[in-house]
This record gives C-alpha cells, structure tokens and sequence, in this order.
C-alpha cells in the first residue's frame, strides 16, 4: 500500500472511533476456520464485522483482515505476526501479549486500545491512531512510526532502533510525523531511534533511554527528561522550551545541544 494513499486516511483516522464501544451482547467466541469464513463472505468494499469478538490464543498470522471492524475485540496472545490490518478499526481492543511482528498496521485506529506487552518489532505503523493506547512493556524495536500517540502509555516499552522520523514525501498534507504529546515513556527504550521533528511535547521520559537518538529539530516543549540518558543524542534545532533536563545523564556528550531552541528556557541542574 502507497505512502500516499495511507496518507490520505490520516485525517480521516483522527476522527473515526470517538466514542467508547458499549457492550450490550455477550462476547462470540470464534476460531481460526469462523474468521477466515467471516472474511471471505464479506462484500467487497465492506469492511468485515468482527466487533466484540473474542480471537484470543488464535495463530492468524498472515491474515488478511480487509479492513474489519474490530472495535472491542480480545486478541489476548493472539498470534499476528504478518497479518495485513490496514486500515481496520480496534477502538477499545484488548490485545495483551499479542504478536504483531512485521505486521501492516498503515492507517490502524487503536485508540483506547490494551496491548500492554504486545510484541510490535519490525512492524509498520504509518497513520495509525495510538491515542490514549495502552503500550507499556511492549516491544516496537525497528518498528516504522509516523502516527498519533497523545496520551499514549509507552512505559517501560523498547522503541529501539524504531523509526519515527518525519515522513518527507507526505508535507502537503503538513508536517507527518509522531505525536507523542502527553504520553507516558518512563523508563522507555528510546536507543538508537530517529525521532527527527517528532512531537513529544509534554511528554515524560523520565528514566528513558535515548542514547544516539535523532532528537534533531523535534518539538520537546515542557518534556520531563529527568534522569533520563541522553549519551550521543542528537538535539540540534530541537525546541526545548519549559523542558526539564534535572539529573539527565550523558548531556555532555549529546551533540547539538548548544543549536536547541529556546535554550535558555529549559531546566538544567545548578552548576
């Protein structure tokens, strides 16, 4: 799937699943040969109905879901690796511990979703709609993140290596790039990640790791950098205003942070 055509379901992405699932009906349980069944019989053009449903423990790895609707349902250690979930919808989904490596999660909503120690390495997620997700302890080592996480739980979760960088060819659209405004990322795993023009504006990160992480140019206004290690980051024309910097290890050696924005404005320890 095109970057452009991923792109053009951003904005309609941001305004889709607003409003909690209500669960009115007990929770269908199905298996793999029922899943496959309700995908094949789906017109097309229409998006798959397996809202509420429960597909926990389940080996789907490299499914096709079309587009489905999966709006609260349980994907408890459910096996995903591979499987193409462009543009389906799990607003309210619980997926704890499931594997999701190397899956297409491109255009994905997963706002208020659970998917507290999911394994997400090497997946793609561009476009996608984290808000208020539940990520702490998950794996997103080397994952492609061009999405919206506002007040998104990443505690504790690795983002090695991950790829969060600004998308270039997609600016007429404005500025595509990770919003991390708000969200939780103490004690993440941040090494290694490009970040460049990232938003993690009123984020914590206390006790994070970012040792080399691209920081260039990223929004870091009012960022809680507390006792965090930022050995070899690079921070040049990032903006750090209001941002605390008390107890932060390796500032000595980041590059660039003599080229942030608003500089001044930041907290340092006393010297």
């Amino acid at each position: 799937m095109g970057s452009g055509i991923v792109a053009s379901l951003w904005m309609a992405g941001l305004l889709r699943s607003m409003a909690p699932v209500v669960a009115d009906t007990p929770m269908v349980r199905l298996d793999a040969a029922q899943v496959a069944r309700r995908l094949a019989a789906a017109p097309e053009a229409t998006a798959p109905d397996l809202s509420g449903v429960d597909l926990s423990g389940l080996d789907l790895t490299d499914v096709d879901f079309k587009r489905a609707d999966l709006t609260g349902a349980r994907l408890v250690g459910t096996r995903l690796a591979g499987a193409n979930l462009f543009s389906c919808d799990l607003t309210d989904a619980v997926g704890t511990d499931a594997v999701l490596t190397k899956a297409n999660m491109d255009g994905t909503v997963l706002r208020r979703a659970d998917f507290h120690r999911a394994d997400l390495a090497g997946a793609s997620l561009f476009a996608t709609i984290l808000e208020k997700t539940n990520l702490s302890g998950a794996n997103l080592a080397g994952t492609r993140i061009i999405g919206y996480l506002r007040s998104a739980n990443l505690s504790g979760a690795s983002l090695r290596n991950s790829n969060a960088g600004a998308d270039p060819g997609n600016q007429s659209m404005g500025v595509m790039r990770a919003t991390f405004v708000g969200a939780d990322l103490r004690g993440a795993d941040l090494s290694g990640a490009n970040l460049y023009k990232a938003d993690f504006s009123h984020a914590d990160l206390t006790g994070a790791k970012l040792p080399r992480a691209n920081l260039e140019n990223a929004e870091l206004v009012q960022t809680d950098f507390s006792r965090a290690d930022l050995t070899g980051a690079r921070l040049a024309k990032s903006n750090i205003e209001g941002a605390s910097f008390r107890g932060a290890r390796g500032l000595a050696q980041t590059q660039g942070l003599d080229q942030a924005r608003n500089r001044d404005k930041a907290i340092f320890d006393a010297q």
